[in-house]
Order: structure tokens, then C-alpha cells, then sequence
């Protein structure tokens, strides 16, 4: 059993090398930070920020499936960062402007205009790879997510006309994600159309609710235990992985808000179908095995609950950290059970 996990494990990672070394950089750097740069009182790039920019190249690069896109990106979210850096720094001080002063200046400001960057191409180069990422399998998990967040908030008490109504459409949008996870019913237009919108909403929830609990966390530099900041820089690095799908999933959701000379006319009700076609296009119709639907149920709410239990982390970290490790897991039990198609 041992040996056939460690074989699984060298497999994937020695057919996916340069995810070994961008592994290892974070690793290195790390120590680095801690110990070199701390030291010294000055830090090139901070870990936190670093971890945010490494989240979304990591889950871009999963996305594409392709490192070179993710480079790609990369390189292309440099230059324009680059440019405006430029630009800027002509219009506040032309005598000053420089290579040396830009880079400078870069080093200090500019990762956040790189992120912003790096995240508004990914999806435009990505748009049409997140489409068949959207399965029965990840409506399952993000419903029992969600059922753990509600649990966790202690929200099972309906104090009100309002959490009593929301809870109640949670409970029937979860049992049809169940349903058809579990069965091998047809996923019409119409179906389709509904996971993608109840997945939409809790993607963009998790990720709205990951944002916030960041937000009031203290900085890696002001921590002394490196434990701790590895800790809170991977919570950044969640944050990098989770800002694609908040984008994503909000103009999927946005779309269908009326707005300034589109209120409920001939335009709108267009916009809305263009928009209800490409949630029914973005959703597989390949449909899961019922194996690996109780493998996710078992193996996640066993992980949710022992977290609810024990409070180890954080509910955020444990789900979006589940998340992006859950199709590994899955791919090694298939692989131990001896599935031939295991990814």
C-alpha cells in the first residue's frame, strides 16, 4: 500500500518538474526570508506577497495544464507592470526616472499591480479551459463545503425568516448536487444550468469569505516562528488560488443584474441567454463514478468534521486547502484501487 503511494507520488511529480522546482523555490525562499532578510531588517519581496503571486501562477498553471501559459502570463503581466511602472513614474518625476529607480520602487509596490495583472490574463487566457473544469464531482464538493461553513458558523439554528429561507435553499440546491452525483440522471440544459449557478455562488462565497478572513491577519514579517508566518503565507497563497475563481465566478453571476439602457429590455433578456448558455457550457456532461462520489464524502466530511471538532485551522484554510489537494487524493486512490484512468 505504502509503496504503491510513494509510486504514485514520484510519478506525478516527475511528470510535472517544474511544479517540484516552483515547490522548492517557495521552500527555499522562505528559509530565506526568515532567516537572511529578517536578520538584516530588509525584505526583497515580503512572503506574504510572494505566496499571493504564487497562488494564482500554481492554479493558473493547473487551469491551462501548460507551464509555458502560465510564463507566458507571467512575462506578459511583467511588462505591463513594467510599462505603467514607467509611465508613472514619468508623470510624478521625470528627473528621477531610471531603471534602477523603477526597480527599486517595483520591488516595494508593484507585485500587487503584477497580481492584479497576472489574474485579469489568466482568465482571459484561461476562459475557454475553465469551461470543462466545472463537474458533478465539484458541485459535491463545494455543497459539502458549504455544509461544513454553515455548520462551523453554528448557523443550524433558524432564528429567522432569513436564515431560515437561506439555509432551506441551500439544503434543496446541495440534495440535487447529491442527487445527480450519485445517480446516472441525464444533466439537461436546465440542470446544468442549475449547478453551474449554485457552484458559481459558493465559489465566489469561499472566496469573498477567504478575502475577509485575511484581511485582519497579521503580516509574516512581524511574525518570529516560522511555523506561524508558513502558516500565514499559505493563507496568501489560498488567497492567490481562490482570486481566479472570485473573477471568474462574479462576471458569471454579474451578468445577470440589469443595468443602465439593458433593464429588462430586448438587450437584456439576449445577454441573459448568451450568459445561461455559457453556464450550460461550461458544465461537463461527463458524469462521475458513484465510487468516487462516496470516496468525497467520506474522505471530506471526515476532514471537515475533525477540523470542526479539534479546530486545527482555520474553516477557510481547511477548505480551500482541500480543495486544491482533493484531485490529487482521488487520482491516488484510483491509482491503489487500480483504476486505469486515475487523473
Amino acid at each position: 500500500m505504502i509503496a504503491k503511494i510513494l509510486k504514485a507520488i514520484s510519478r506525478y511529480f516527475f511528470s510535472n518538474p517544474f511544479l517540484f522546482l516552483f515547490i522548492l523555490f517557495l521552500i527555499v525562499y522562505t528559509v530565506y526570508d526568515f532567516y537572511i532578510q529578517k536578520s538584516s531588517g530588509t525584505h526583497l519581496v515580503s512572503l506574504q506577497v510572494l505566496a499571493l503571486i504564487a497562488g494564482v501562477i500554481f492554479e493558473s498553471r493547473r487551469i491551462s495544464n501548460k507551464w509555458t501559459t502560465a510564463v507566458f502570463i507571467a512575462i506578459l503581466s511583467f511588462i505591463f507592470m513594467f510599462s505603467l511602472g514607467t509611465f508613472l513614474c514619468s508623470v510624478v518625476n521625470e528627473a528621477e526616472c531610471g531603471l534602477a529607480f523603477i526597480l527599486n520602487r517595483s520591488l516595494v509596490f508593484w507585485p500587487f499591480i503584477f497580481f492584479v495583472f497576472y489574474v485579469i490574463y489568466s482568465r482571459i487566457f484561461n476562459k475557454q479551459n475553465i469551461t470543462p473544469k466545472l463537474t458533478e464531482g465539484i458541485t459535491l464538493f463545494l455543497s459539502i463545503a458549504m455544509i461544513y461553513w454553515v455548520a462551523d458558523n453554528c448557523f443550524i439554528s433558524f432564528d429567522n425568516i432569513i436564515s431560515q429561507t437561506l439555509i432551506t435553499i441551500g439544503i434543496l440546491f446541495s440534495l440535487f448536487s447529491f442527487f445527480h452525483a450519485f445517480t446516472k440522471t441525464y444533466l439537461s440544459d436546465r440542470n446544468k444550468f442549475i449547478l453551474s449557478i449554485w457552484s458559481s455562488i459558493i465559489m465566489i462565497f469561499f472566496a469573498i469569505d477567504n478575502l475577509n478572513a485575511i484581511y485582519g491577519n497579521q503580516n509574516t514579517n512581524n511574525s518570529n516562528d516560522i511555523m506561524e508566518g508558513i502558516y500565514i503565507a499559505f493563507q496568501y497563497f489560498l488567497l492567490g488560488v481562490s482570486s481566479i475563481y472570485m473573477i471568474q465566478n462574479f462576471m458569471m453571476l454579474i451578468g445577470f443584474l440589469p443595468r443602465w439602457k439593458r433593464f429588462f429590455n430586448s438587450k437584456y433578456f439576449q445577454k441573459m441567454h448568451e450568459l445561461k448558455d455559457e453556464h450550460i457550457d461550461r458544465y461537463s456532461e461527463e458524469q462521475v463514478n458513484y465510487i468516487d462520489s462516496i470516496f468525497c464524502v467520506i474522505f471530506t466530511g471526515s476532514i471537515f468534521f475533525l477540523n470542526y471538532y479539534y479546530e486545527f485551522v482555520s474553516r477557510q484554510f481547511i477548505i480551500w486547502i482541500t480543495f486544491i489537494t482533493f484531485p490529487f487524493i482521488l487520482m491516488l486512490y484510483n491509482y491503489i484501487i487500480g483504476k486505469k484512468k486515475y487523473a
